[in-house]
């Protein structure tokens, strides 16, 4: 037991070193619509509100974009061959019950309704509903299906030998700042690292806390190099995800994001998630702790033998 929790720690200290507990997201650059103010539509009813808000989280599918944040994470402790199974188990369980779709639902709700702009929710709907925006919404519902990450390897090498054009990368980039995937991201992953810190120095010795402590000092050091990584990674992601865009759809897309309407959806959007994230760091301790001092230990499944 005692070996598996340092198992665990080590992962932590691992990705506290890489600057993943302390990394700060930047702010995206955002550019205003021309010759065009923001008009507020006049105050609608309550339960109307309601009904337009739960219609634009649904046609949008803002959900994908959620679940892609914990899928990113768990990548992380997938890839990574120095985590046993029970230590992967127990911190990816932590993954599922604070950042779950379901979680960021309540109040990425509530802050879409305490920050209404009837205006401006009418053309989010509208757009979501046009073809492009159909067709954006199934790529990125069919990048969180399971299954996918060999699919995506192989699509990414083909493009050694055939690099996307200057001008695509740069919509790709602009898509990632609009709508906040990378911030989105990484603000998860200070919580979730964060929280597993406080979980270890909770059931750890003494000597073991100060070691994951000590690993504060590396954070300034890494901390440009991390935001590069988990940007460049993301983007890789983003050009798997809309290699069956066009760029004339993809610019359509941008436009979107960067226009008034767009950018309201998108900032009150990512401030409901902010809600769940700095909640996330105590609830990731305590899940982290009750998961462990339960003492089930198990092991990946083995397959069948052959007779």
């Amino acid at each position: 037991m005692r070996r598996v929790r340092r198992s665990a720690l080590f992962l932590i200290v691992a990705l506290l070193v890489l600057g993943f507990a302390d990394a700060g997201a930047t702010a995206s650059a955002q550019t205003p619509d021309k010759g065009r103010g923001r008009n507020k539509a006049s105050p609608a009813p309550l339960d109307e509100r309601g009904t337009r808000v739960d219609e634009a989280m649904r046609v949008s599918g803002i959900r994908s974009h959620l679940a892609l944040v914990r899928i990113r994470m768990k990548q992380i402790l997938d890839e990574d061959a120095r985590v046993d199974y029970d230590a992967r188990r127990w911190l990816a369980q932590t993954l599922d019950a604070a950042f779950s779709p379901e979680a960021f639902a309540r109040p990425i709700r509530q802050a879409l309704l305490d920050d209404y702009d009837g205006d401006s929710l009418t053309r989010v709907l509208a757009w979501y509903r046009s073809a492009t925006g159909r067709k954006v919404v199934r790529l990125e519902q069919a990048a969180t299906e399971p299954r996918i990450a060999q699919a995506r390897k192989v699509y990414l090498a083909s493009l050694e030998n055939k690099q996307p054009s200057d001008y695509r990368l740069v919509l790709i980039f602009s898509l990632d700042e609009a709508s906040r995937a990378s911030e989105g991201t990484l603000a998860a992953e200070k919580a979730a690292v964060n929280g597993w810190n406080r979980g270890v120095e909770q059931i750890l010795s003494g000597q073991e806390r100060q070691e994951v402590a000590q690993t504060q000092v590396a954070l300034d050091v890494f901390r440009a190099q991390i935001l590069d990584m988990v940007s460049d990674d993301i983007l890789r992601e983003m050009l798997y995800t809309y290699r069956e865009a066009s760029d004339v759809e993809l610019r359509a897309y941008v436009e979107f994001l960067e226009s008034d309407a767009g950018k309201w959806f998108f900032k009150t959007v990512y401030q409901g998630q902010q809600a769940v994230v700095e909640k996330a760091v105590d609830k990731v301790a305590d899940d982290f702790v009750a998961t462990v001092l339960t003492k089930k230990v198990t092991r990946p499944p083995t397959p069948p033998t052959r007779r």
